[in-house]
């Protein structure tokens, strides 16, 4: 498992280029960079739910031998993004509605921990970074990048989680990012119009009002609107986008 560290700076550096001499430093950097555009690319929907994952045409795609291609679904398989099926066949994970909705449940509690123990310990540097966070939330709805606003949304809330100096609750929110940055994504673009930009909004204020029970309140009603999602998913057997428009 990567540190919590390198696991976010790879989160936000999928683009770079895998020939780089600074991926080519280490076997290591070459897994994580792999690892790192496979992410991207599932999360985005660009490898679609349930595809299965060849390694040999994996590795000639990005230009590198079979094994960091290996090592990175592995990595993957940790975070749920990459499902391992009998005779070792790797697919992407299928996006499976009840399934999500235990995913967001747990990871709502867990998050709402992660801010129970991280407030008392946000500072002035802290609340600058959440401030940039919301900055780069708005400028990526208003340039309808929505994979960029998903991203400052998860980061806005990690900067939380990781005031809580727990890192067992820190891996366990990381690990997650990229299954519910995908259904978000795939499945839950009306989360990020401007009332989800205000949710967040609204955490800081009620945060800096000192109103720790209204920043909770705040996160629980974003995790609802996730979880209503998977519910309407459920009934309307997949149609998602359909009902969205009704």
């Amino acid at each position: 498992m990567e540190s919590q560290d390198t696991s976010m700076v790879y989160w936000t550096s999928a683009l770079e280029r895998l020939d780089s001499p600074k991926i080519l430093q280490s076997p290591a950097t070459r897994r994580q960079a792999v690892a790192a555009v496979l992410r991207s690319r599932i999360v985005a929907g660009v490898i679609p739910p349930g595809a299965l994952l060849r390694e040999t045409a994996l590795a000639q795609d990005l230009n590198v031998s079979a094994t960091p291609v290996r090592e990175a679904l592995g990595t993957l398989a940790s975070e749920g993004l990459v499902e391992v099926e009998t005779h070792r066949l790797k697919r992407a994970t299928p996006i499976d509605p009840d399934v999500t909705r235990d995913l967001i449940r747990v990871q709502a509690e867990l998050w709402r921990l992660g801010y129970a123990w991280g407030m008392p310990r946000i500072g002035a540097a802290e609340i600058r970074t959440l401030k940039r966070a919301i900055a780069r939330y708005s400028a990526a709805l208003a340039s309808g990048e929505y994979m960029a606003a998903i991203m400052a949304g998860l980061d806005f809330h990690t900067i939380f989680i990781k005031a809580s100096e727990s890192r067992e609750l820190l891996r366990s929110t990381l690990d997650r990012r990229g299954l519910i940055a995908r259904f978000i994504f795939l499945h839950g673009i009306t989360t990020l119009r401007e009332s989800g930009l205000r949710e967040h909004e609204a955490i800081l204020q009620a945060f800096l009002a000192g109103d720790q029970d209204g920043v909770l309140a705040c996160l629980d009603r974003m995790a609802a609107r996730l979880i209503a999602l998977c519910d309407a998913e459920a009934m309307a057997g997949g149609d998602l986008d359909q009902l969205q428009k009704d």
